[in-house]
């Protein structure tokens, strides 16, 4: 990813498992993890719309969002700040982003997206776009 702008964040919510809300430049405003898409924790459309692509019942998809939320609460829970890598915002003017933390125990940097796809109960991310096409070739 060719990063444009590199901050660091104050967390303020775990919104779910792919969306943070931090201040971001002393503005409050909303995180999407890059290429990371978790089930929803409310029935929505989009809730809806991950039932019919991924075959489950509306009922599991919101218990995996809940779990996925869970999941990112608990890494984060000891990190007051992340570090923030991104070029741009999405239409609902969330920046889209690589979150990474500073791990203090290990000496190392821990991938947030990466964390969340291997351990999150969370799917790559694939865009509308490409959705339509692999719907086709089915």
């Amino acid at each position: 990813m060719v990063c444009a702008h590199e901050f660091v964040a104050t967390i303020i919510k775990i919104n779910d498992g792919d969306t943070i809300t931090a201040l971001v430049n002393n503005e409050t405003t909303k995180i999407r993890l890059l290429d990371v898409d978790c089930y929803e924790t409310k029935k929505n459309a989009r809730a809806k719309f991950q039932q019919k692509y991924y075959g489950l019942p509306v009922d599991e998809v919101i218990k995996n969002g809940k779990q996925s939320r869970k999941i990112l609460k608990k890494i984060l829970k000891d990190h007051r700040y992340i570090r923030l890598e991104w070029e741009k915002r999405d239409s609902f003017g969330r920046i889209l982003g690589k979150v990474y933390l500073d791990d203090i125990k290990s000496a190392g940097v821990i991938d947030v997206n990466r964390y969340m796809l291997n351990q999150g109960g969370c799917n790559k991310y694939v865009p509308k776009n490409a959705r339509k096409k692999s719907k086709k070739k089915r």
